[in-house]
């Protein structure tokens, strides 16, 4: 089996906050508390959980745009938190970002030509311009844009064909990763499942790492390989796709799988979706034991007092302590 692309080791994301008045405490805020996985050459996997559980601040922090507490993040065997700036820079055109909101991540005043060409004045200072509209004109092609759409600007465009400029400026280094965080969530339904389908054709052209992000499970299921359930900064369960939706063990994964809609009338009057009570806690003070008992419909005693590590339970990793009683 071949080596880890990426590979990320018990990364925390603490972010300190201080409150108004000289006598207050400042508190901490665990964005991401302790999350470890590998991306393998080719891979999709998929990251999935509610707003607030961490899965951008991750994404971020994978790429060097939010600091890291601690842990560590290797690209190609090479932990990046020991390069030097230069050194990074050039490991970082490698790893790539696609946007959440596709015209706001889009410089108004900046062509397509431009924003698409834009990473490789970047990293190739030296290219003629003509090479460079070369290899705009190519990537275009690749993701479903027109050559004379080359001079508009992003305000003439659909969100959708937006969101095919971000992806283009994101492929215009040929890079092994690509971090999609939530690409799709601000696209209409028809437009997410060309978005989706467009990465997958893209990823099989190119031989691309992806690392997916959305807030639900319904979004990655037909483009993951693997996914990774996050819940207040703490990995809950970790399984092949097909694992995760056919015999999930996490209470939390289970809940995200009820919550998401059936498109059959038939099929959704007889299972209707069933969205996961309570809020989550604040990052600043989780809960003891199993940050995620005080929603979970199975906790015990056992929840509150003791932390469950991540662990094989099948062909999944769960942080559960009741794990292998709760297949459904």
């Amino acid at each position: 089996m071949s080596s880890p692309i990426l590979s990320v080791r018990d990364l925390r994301v603490h972010f300190t906050l201080h409150d108004d008045g000289w006598l207050s405490k400042s508190k901490t805020l665990r964005a991401v508390d302790g999350v470890s996985f590998d991306l393998n050459p080719g891979e999709t996997l998929g990251v999935v959980g509610e707003s607030g559980c961490g899965k951008s601040t991750l994404a971020r922090a994978i790429l060097g745009l939010v600091p890291v507490t601690s842990g560590e993040v290797r690209y190609a065997g090479v932990n990046l938190a020991t390069l030097n700036p230069e050194q990074f820079h050039e490991q970082r055109r490698h790893l790539q970002i696609i946007f959440q909101d596709p015209l706001a991540s889009l410089d108004p005043r900046m062509t397509v030509g431009q924003i698409i060409g834009e990473p490789l004045r970047a990293f190739f200072s030296r290219m003629s311009a003509d090479e460079r509209q070369s290899k705009v004109l190519a990537i275009m092609q690749h993701v479903g844009l027109l050559p004379e759409q080359i001079n508009r600007y992003p305000h003439e465009f659909s969100g959708g064909q937006a969101q095919r400029i971000g992806i283009a400026r994101a492929l215009i280094l040929h890079p092994d990763v690509v971090v999609c965080d939530e690409p799709v969530s601000a696209l209409d339904v028809s437009i997410k499942a060309q978005i989706v389908n467009l990465l997958g054709d893209l990823q099989s052209k190119f031989g691309l790492s992806l690392l997916f992000i959305a807030h639900d499970l319904a979004s990655v299921r037909h483009i993951s390989h693997r996914v990774l359930v996050l819940y207040l900064g703490k990995i809950m369960e970790l399984a092949p796709a097909d694992e995760i939706y056919g015999a999930p063990r996490h209470p939390y994964t289970q809940s995200l799988i009820q919550a998401v809609p059936v498109a059959d009338p038939q099929r959704a009057r007889a299972h209707p979706a069933k969205a996961l009570s309570g809020e989550p806690p604040s990052p600043i003070s989780p809960p003891s034991g199993c940050v995620f008992r005080t929603r979970c419909p199975y906790a015990v005693e056992r929840c509150a007092v003791e932390v469950p590590e991540l662990r094989q339970v099948g062909k999944s990793m769960v942080a559960c302590h009741l794990a292998e009683e709760l297949v459904p």
